[in-house]
């Protein structure tokens, strides 16, 4: 039963809110069947409307949309409880979690405490968290979280903090959904400079006004584009997110900052780049952009792009301006898999990407290092594919959270369910880069390197002195 409310709703609701989501995918969402065929799809989505055979609150039903969103392997396929769901109700009986931490080979380290001083030494490994232990909730919430393809480091970095422009916790967001409503915890640990002695703390959770405050101070902005010179002759470009909103906080203009920083690559023929992508969530065309400055060859970015209707959706009633969607059938052909591609008469006024792209005249020609991770998704996995599948750059990290094919992205319509108000982004455009790719996965780097915690509580960068010995063996 949900703690937020006590309103049930009828099978017959559920059935009609999960029969709209149905369809909105069906008739609307370009890449349905991108991971898995028309005939498991539709199989799965049957047999979860069968789940609806009795009255069940939002938490519940929630759960089940959100299970469904993640099934079809789409980071950009996001569904978000009801506006009203996180009532004061729902606060006084759901505390926040108190920690954060750092997954490493699947195992959890407490790197962060709301409480000062700390009930656990920062470094100490979790074990269990209310007598469930941390393989079982990982094994509970990894796959509730949209992900591309078969790319696991993203669920992982997701369930951290990920990024400092993440919106929320998805931990703490989704523990009460997938694993338990809880007030307290009980935490089983092991100090990491005593491993075989087996510690027991409880603590509180934090009320709704501690978390905030919690939340706040554990998240800071990084800057972000900034651009140093590690040795004389090693550049360090680290870009912290391609968001718009994010450049408009700190005033920075990446079309300037772009050309600056690259004239004066090679005006000072500085032979070394390490371009730093890590926790970057993706964002705008400024990642697209900065691929003109990477690469040294013409290219064409997009190979295609498709769409799944043309016309109004048929769905459009239950979208936020779903009037505002419409797409003239004029410019599009249906292909083989019954998407829509855009005639290449139009590729010029619907996106130039789709045409011949050159590098900018004062491109990168040096050696180039990329620093990525799981957390590096949307355009910054756009911006790796391009520099792997170029062959443009050596990778140190993991492997990165997009996948290398291209996101479901560009467009978005917003689907809210009639009755329990549950909301869904939906994806519009599937794209299909111009690069060559493995089916569902991101782009492995060449050097796997994951930080130790010793490394991380003593704030070394490991994959960065990683690269940095990588240059000086070049």
């Amino acid at each position: 039963m949900d703690t937020s409310t006590t309103k049930q709703y009828s099978i017959t609701a559920l059935q009609e809110d999960f029969s709209i989501f149905r369809k909105t995918l069906e008739t609307i969402y370009p890449s349905l069947y991108r991971y898995s065929d028309s005939v498991n799809i539709t199989a799965y989505l049957d047999k979860q409307f069968e789940l609806l055979n009795r009255p069940m609150g939002e938490t519940e039903f929630y759960k089940i949309i959100a299970l469904n969103c993640a099934r079809l392997k789409d980071e950009h396929l996001i569904a978000k409880p009801s506006t009203g769901y996180f009532t004061e109700q729902y606060f006084n009986k759901i505390k926040g979690f108190p920690f954060t931490f750092k997954i490493i080979n699947r195992r959890l380290y407490i790197l962060k405490s709301a409480f000062n001083p700390s009930p656990i030494k920062p470094g100490s490994e979790l074990i269990s968290i209310n007598g469930r232990s941390m393989e079982e909730i990982l094994n509970l919430l990894l796959p509730a979280i949209p992900a591309d393809g078969y790319i696991q480091t993203f669920r992982l970095r997701h369930l951290e903090d990920y990024s400092t422009t993440q919106e929320q916790s998805l931990f703490d967001m989704m523990y009460p959904f997938f694993v338990e409503q809880a007030t307290s915890f009980r935490l089983e640990y092991i100090l990491v400079d005593e491993p075989s002695i087996k510690q027991t703390v409880v603590v509180d959770g934090l009320t709704r006004a501690a978390y905030k405050n919690f939340y706040k101070e554990r998240l800071v902005l990084d800057t972000p584009l900034t651009f140093r010179y590690l040795k004389p002759d090693v550049a360090y470009l680290k870009i912290s997110s391609f968001l718009g909103w994010h450049r408009r906080i700190f005033k920075q203009n990446f079309d300037s900052l772009y050309s600056a920083v690259f004239n004066e690559l090679r005006i000072k023929k500085i032979p070394h780049l390490i371009l730093d992508l890590r926790n970057n969530e993706g964002g705008d065309n400024a990642g697209e952009t900065l691929i003109a400055y990477l690469l040294q060859k013409p290219y064409r970015h997009f190979d295609h792009l498709e769409k799944r209707y043309v016309g109004l959706p048929a769905v459009s009633n239950y979208l936020e301006d779903g009037k505002d969607l419409y797409l003239a059938d004029s410019i599009f052909y249906r292909n083989a898999i019954g998407n829509y591609q855009i005639k290449k008469e139009y590729y010029q006024s619907w996106t130039p990407l789709l045409l011949e792209q050159q590098p900018r005249d004062n491109h990168f020609d040096g050696q180039l290092t990329v620093l990525a991770n799981g957390a590096s998704g949307s355009m910054a996995a756009v911006v790796c594919s391009f520099l792997k599948s170029n062959q443009r750059a050596v990778f140190v990290g993991e492997e990165t959270g997009g996948a290398m094919e291209g996101p479901t992205s560009r467009s978005f319509a917003k689907l809210t369910l009639p009755n329990s108000h549950i909301s869904i982004a939906v994806p519009l455009t599937k794209t299909v880069n111009a690069v060559t790719y493995t089916k569902g996965r991101g782009v492995i780097p060449d050097y796997w390197i994951e930080p130790t915690i010793e490394d991380l509580l003593h704030g070394v960068d490991t994959e960065l002195n990683f690269a940095l010995k990588l240059v000086d063996q070049k």
